[in-house]
């Protein structure tokens, strides 16, 4: 069964949110692959002594975010495509970041080119390619 599966119940995160957090880390790190099935619903609830509505948000969470599907007969299937979703979802929160960085920057009154110079700097360090370039400049 899900063994892997915690829940705390003293946290102030939902419990449907801290399945869908900790089955999406499955997925990460392979604890869960392409083609598994989940427990079902029945089964996980009584696993996990909660309520099988709660289950139910966190499969229907999970297979709006495409990492799974329900299938009829078989349950709610683990999604092939798991790792490229995934990875489009962290690139979309660093893309975020970047933005809530010039955000923050421009509140704190840093100029647009102080910024710029910054961000450069960052690439040239974690690019290689990008430094070696600047170098035949």
């Amino acid at each position: 069964m899900a063994i892997w599966l915690q829940i705390n119940l003293r946290s102030n995160v939902p419990i449907y949110v801290q399945l869908v957090e900790q089955i999406q880390h499955a997925l990460e790190v392979g604890t869960l692959s392409p083609g598994e099935t989940l427990p079902s619903v029945r089964e996980l609830a009584s696993e996990l002594s909660i309520a099988p509505n709660t289950i139910v948000k966190a499969y229907n969470e999970l297979q709006r975010l495409g990492f799974t599907e329900s299938r009829a007969g078989k349950g709610t299937v683990v999604l092939g495509t798991v790792a490229e979703r995934m990875r489009i979802q962290q690139q979309e929160a660093l893309l975020e970041r970047v933005h809530q960085m010039v955000h923050d920057g421009s509140r704190l009154g840093l100029s647009a080119d102080a910024l710029r110079v910054h961000f450069e700097h960052a690439i040239m360090q974690f690019y290689p390619e990008r430094q070696q370039q600047g170098e035949k400049s």
